[in-house]
Parts: C-alpha cells; structure tokens; sequence
C-alpha cells in the first residue's frame, strides 16, 4: 500500500509542480479564497474537538465455519494482494484532498519562498518524498504497537490536540498575506 501512496504522490507532486503558479496567481487576484480556507481550517478544528467517539464494537466470527484455502487459492490470493495494496493505496491517497493541497503547498515555498532553482527542484522534491517514504514505514511499524495503548480516552484527547492545531492554522492562514 505504501507504494501505491508514493506513486500517488509523485503524481500530485508533478500535478501541482505545473499548476502551483497558476494557482498562486489566482489566490492573489481572489483574497477572499484565503478566509474561506481559514473558515474550514476553523471549522474543522471545532468539529474535531466537539465529535463524539463512538463505541467500536468487535463483531463476533465464527472461525470454525470458514473454509480452509486451498494452495492454488492461496497462490491467487497473494497475487491479488500486492495488487490490491498497490490500487488501495493509491485510491486512499487521490481521495484525501489534504494531499494534493499539501504538494502546492511544497511546490509554491519550494519555488516562491525558498527560491530553489528549477535544475535543484529535483532534489528537494526527492528528498521530501525520500522523507514522506520513510516516514510511513515508521508509522506502519509503530500503530501495531500504538493499538493497545490507543484507549477512547486517549483518542479523544488527540482529536482535541489536532483541533486546537486546526484552529490555529485557520487563524494564521486568515491573517498572513499571500
């Protein structure tokens, strides 16, 4: 799945890379773009700190029902599964718009701000999707063991966490000049 999230992020990446200018342009022209971003940033915010967790409730299986795979069966099975990891990833990663914001984000600093030429581009993108890779392999490693330590009270309290960041993103995205 981990591939499939790269080769999707290397698609945004390159998409973003040719549309960050225009969407620069068109941010500057429309201001009032940024207080609508900072309303949903806000917004966001609020509902991640007001949600309710609900309860999650195991559903019971009966293991003794379930018929034994054959090695044929087993054979395709593993066959579809790096495929299916492959789309899945991919397929959770195009629906996140999160992450095509975040590509623009990187490609209007990297060009804009930190003034990167266009021959060394390539190295920074790399870099932070080098970065990113190595990143998820450590979350893939960790939530295995996060699982047991991960109680409602907990989760609740990370929710609130990522809304008063929210928040507080919505309010810098409101008050800093494009």
């Amino acid at each position: 799945m981990d591939l499939g999230v790269l080769f999707s992020d290397i698609v945004y990446l390159i998409a973003a890379y040719f549309f960050a200018q225009k969407i620069l342009e068109g941010l500057s022209e429309n201001a009032y773009i940024k207080y609508i971003a900072s309303g949903v940033f806000i917004l966001m915010g609020i509902l991640s700190i007001v949600k309710k967790q609900a309860p999650q409730k195991g559903k019971a299986i009966d293991v003794d029902s379930l018929d034994t795979p054959t090695e044929v069966d087993s054979i395709i099975f593993h066959k579809k599964t790096y495929l299916t990891y492959f789309l899945k990833g991919i397929g959770l990663n195009s629906i996140n718009p999160g992450v095509l914001v975040y590509w623009i984000a990187a490609c209007t600093t990297a060009t804009e701000e930190l003034k990167i030429p266009k021959e060394q581009l390539i190295y920074y993108f790399i870099a932070t999707l080098g970065t990113m890779f190595f990143i998820d392999f450590l979350k893939i490693h960790y939530a295995s063991k996060l699982k047991n330590k991960l109680t409602p009270r907990a989760l609740k309290n990370i929710s609130i966490i990522v809304g008063i960041v929210l928040i507080f993103f919505g309010v810098v995205v409101a008050f800093k000049d494009i």
